[in-house]
């Protein structure tokens, strides 16, 4: 059960920004992220259901919030772990952050 519960804890996406030992997290971890690299119209969607389930939470807070999140993920050498996800998604999930951290930010 340890392992079930490092895994689950993992996708918190708190721990370090370093590649995990485990290949099984890392593969957990780049499912969790994987739609960040989805096509842009997906990913907008996506974004937009990110701010219904934070719709608590008032809007110039959700922004910066958000972009400080955005930012963290940008900041990693490397936002995928596995190859495959690392060679087929990190160019497209930069590009997809870059752009709602724009948007996020034009009204701030």
């Amino acid at each position: 059960m340890p392992k079930v519960a490092d895994m689950i804890l993992a996708t918190a996406h708190r721990g370090s920004v370093e590649a995990p030992i485990d290949p099984d997290i890392a593969v957990l971890l780049d499912a969790d992220t994987a739609i960040l690299a989805a096509e842009e119209k997906r990913y907008s969607r996506y974004a937009a259901d990110i701010r219904k389930e934070f719709a608590w939470v008032p809007e110039e807070a959700y922004r910066k919030d958000r972009t400080e999140v955005l930012k963290s993920f940008l900041a990693r050498p490397r936002i995928f772990h596995t190859p495959i996800m690392f060679e087929e998604g990190e160019d497209s999930a930069r590009q997809n952050l870059r752009g709602e951290i724009e948007r996020l930010e034009r009204t701030l």
